[in-house]
């Protein structure tokens, strides 16, 4: 597998930029972008539970997430989602304590909607619409911010420095 290199810092343009849409004449060429992704996520090494392909280097609507119930379950999958959109949510916000990997050393306490309806397309293009609650909704909604050039540092509060 080709290392990825983590793009970081709050004022990385790359980061800052608002992600293309894959069109369906492209989905081939990013197929292999999206295994790799959901290998490093899968590494415990690399401390990630979703990717977002601008946080490698690529300005696409690309994602990897784990689809976790919490931080305990350990039956989740972990998939990429292509132009991934939410189409509905709740109108209840949870509050919960987030950090990225292109922000390392910051955490901070981020308000995200309880439950999330996304729809997307997967790397073979197939498309998918999944209702996701709690730490999966969260996971997601933290991943898409990513392709819209929004950092969690933009809507956390109580940023901590963690060591």
């Amino acid at each position: 597998m080709p290392k990825l290199t983590i793009e970081t810092g709050d004022d990385n343009e790359i980061l800052r930029s608002i992600s293309d849409s894959i069109k369906p004449s492209e989905l081939k060429q990013y197929r292999s972008t999206a295994e790799n992704m959901i290998k490093y996520i899968k590494d415990p090494d690399n401390g990630g539970v979703g990717l977002a392909a601008p946080q490698i280097g690529i300005n696409k609507r690309l994602i990897a997430v784990s689809l976790m119930k919490d931080y305990e379950d350990e039956e989740y999958r972990t998939i990429a989602m292509i132009n991934p959109e939410i189409i509905a949510h709740s109108e209840e916000i949870s509050k919960d304590e987030e950090w990225c990997l292109s922000v390392p050393g910051e955490i901070g306490d981020v308000k995200r909607w309880t439950w999330i309806k996304v729809s997307f397309i997967d790397p073979e293009g197939r498309k998918y619409a999944l209702k996701l609650e709690n730490l999966a909704a969260r996971i997601v909604q933290h991943e898409i911010d990513h392709l819209d050039g929004i950092l969690f540092v933009d809507k956390a509060e109580n940023i901590q420095h963690k060591k």
